[in-house]
C-alpha cells in the first residue's frame, strides 16, 4: 500500500503503543480509541470507570454522565516526548444536564503521528513530506433509570489518515472510517457502610466500547478491528468532616478483539485535603506491555469547581515516563 514510508508509520505506531497501557490492544485500529484522558485519572492508576464524575466520563464509562450537572475537560499529552516531539494527543468533552432528559455530551479526540518524509519506490531520495493522525468526535446521552443507577451510550465517528494518495504505490488514499458505540452503566450505593464512617460511598463501574466495524483501508484484506474492550471498576470513598476525602479505585479490563491478550489491572488512590489540593497515585499491571509501575499526581481546586491536573505515567521499560496535563470544570 505504502511506499518506503510505511515502515516509519509502523515504527511510530509501535512506538506509540508502547505508551501507558496500549499494548494490550495493540492489534486493533483506530489508536486515539485507546488512549485514556484525564491527568486526574492517570495519576491514580488509570483507574476512573467507577468514579466517572467529570466529562471524561465520555471515555470512561457513559453511565457516569447521568450525575453530572455541567462540566467540561482538556487534555493534551506528548505520547513518546524522548523520540518525537510532534506525536500528540488531545481530548476535549463537555456535558450538560437536561432537567427532566437526562445529560449530553460530546467529546473530540485527535491523535497526530507527525510529519514524516515520503520517498520514491525505487528510490530512497525524498520526493515530499506528509502527516498521519486520527480523529473521533463522539455524543452522548445518559439518563438515570433509578436515583442510585446512571446507564449511558456513545455514538462515535472514527476516521483515520494514513497516507494520502500521492503518497502510495496505488494511488489511492490510506484512509478509513468507521462507527462505533460504547455501553455503560453506574451504580452509586450511597449508604454503603464499612467501617461505620458517617459518610462512605461506594461505586460500581461497567462499560462496554468501540462495539462497530472494522476501519477498512484501500480493501477488506487491509481492514483492522476497532479496540473493543470490557472494563469493571469499583470506587470506594471515605468523607472527613471538615478535613477532606479519600477515594480508593481499582479497574480490571479486557480486551475483546486480541483474546490471547492478557488483561490489564489499575488501582489508585486520591487524598483531597479541604477542596484545595489533591495527591494521587496508583499503580499499573500491564504484562503484554512490559508496564508494572507506579503511577502518581497532583490536582490543584479552586472554588471547588475547577481544577488543574498534572500526572506522570510509565511506559514500557524501554521508555521514559510521561507527563499528563489536563484542566477541568464541574458544577
Amino acid at each position: 500500500m505504502f511506499k518506503w514510508i510505511k515502515v516509519v508509520t509502523i515504527t511510530l505506531s509501535l512506538l506509540f503503543l508502547s505508551a501507558g497501557t496500549l499494548s494490550a490492544q495493540g492489534e486493533s485500529g483506530a489508536d486515539c480509541l485507546i488512549i485514556p484522558p484525564s491527568a486526574r485519572a492517570s495519576g491514580m492508576g488509570l483507574s476512573f470507570s467507577a468514579l466517572s464524575d467529570d466529562a471524561t466520563a465520555i471515555w470512561w464509562n457513559p453511565g457516569g454522565l447521568a450525575f453530572v450537572n455541567l462540566a467540561m475537560d482538556l487534555m493534551h499529552s506528548q505520547l513518546v516526548p524522548d523520540l518525537a516531539s510532534d506525536v500528540f494527543y488531545e481530548y476535549l468533552g463537555g456535558a450538560y444536564r437536561l432537567e427532566g432528559i437526562g445529560t449530553l455530551g460530546f467529546a473530540l479526540v485527535y491523535l497526530t503521528y507527525g510529519e514524516w518524509v515520503v520517498t520514491g519506490e525505487d528510490s530512497p531520495e525524498p520526493i515530499g513530506t506528509a502527516q498521519s493522525w486520527e480523529v473521533a468526535p463522539t455524543i452522548s446521552g445518559a439518563i438515570k433509570i433509578m436515583e442510585s443507577i446512571g446507564v449511558g451510550m456513545n455514538l462515535k465517528f472514527i476516521y483515520v489518515s494514513l497516507a494520502p494518495e500521492w503518497a502510495t504505490r496505488d494511488r489511492l488514499p490510506g484512509k478509513g472510517h468507521s462507527v462505533a458505540v460504547d455501553l455503560g452503566v453506574l451504580w452509586k450505593i450511597r449508604k454503603f457502610k464499612l467501617f461505620g464512617i458517617h459518610e462512605e460511598q461506594l461505586n460500581l463501574g461497567l462499560s462496554i466500547t468501540n462495539l462497530g466495524p472494522s476501519v477498512v483501508f484501500i480493501d477488506e484484506n487491509q481492514a483492522a478491528p476497532l479496540p473493543r474492550n470490557l472494563r469493571l471498576g469499583v470506587a470506594y470513598t471515605l468523607v472527613f468532616k471538615d478535613f477532606g476525602r479519600l477515594t480508593l479505585v481499582t479497574d480490571f479490563n479486557r480486551p475483546l478483539v486480541e483474546f490471547d491478550r492478557s488483561n490489564t489491572y489499575h488501582m489508585g488512590g486520591e487524598f483531597v485535603y479541604i477542596d484545595l489540593i489533591a495527591v494521587r497515585g496508583g499503580y499499573m499491571h500491564d504484562h503484554d506491555g512490559n508496564i508494572m509501575d507506579p503511577t502518581y499526581g497532583l490536582g490543584f481546586i479552586f472554588n471547588n469547581r475547577y481544577r488543574i491536573d498534572w500526572a506522570s505515567v510509565p511506559q514500557s521499560r524501554e521508555l521514559g515516563r510521561v507527563h499528563r496535563w489536563s484542566v477541568g470544570i464541574t458544577f
